[in-house]
């Protein structure tokens, strides 16, 4: 992975942002942080290393960005969280739509926001 591309702000999720996969319809965990390049989610099990995987980000209505942003994601790493029972898994972000990257520039940018 290019380091410019983990230099990038990544912002903490206040709010639940659900993370489905688009095939399986499966939900695979909760968005921990989010950055334009990639983002961190806490789930229930860990996920086929390596793999990749169509996604849709769901925010909660009212919150952020009032619709589902669809992406491309390539699974970098997992750790189990410790205490928790669940796991941290880290994503690159490989493919996202030009309307939907700039919707997460925007949110990632928004005044007010806590980073990583």
């Amino acid at each position: 992975m290019n380091k410019d591309h983990r230099r990038l702000r990544r912002r903490k999720a206040e709010y639940p942002i659900t993370v489905v996969d688009a095939m399986t319809r499966e939900t695979l965990g909760t968005v921990v942080d989010l950055s334009e390049s990639g983002l961190m989610i806490v789930a229930p099990a860990a996920l086929c290393a390596d793999a990749l995987f169509q996604c849709e980000l769901h925010f909660p209505p009212g919150k952020g960005i009032d619709s589902t942003l669809n992406t491309g994601l390539h699974e970098l790493w997992s750790r189990p969280e410790p205490g928790s029972g669940m796991v941290l898994i880290g994503f690159r972000i490989i493919d996202i739509g030009n309307d939907d990257k700039l919707r997460l520039r925007r949110w990632v940018a928004e005044p007010g926001s806590v980073y990583v």
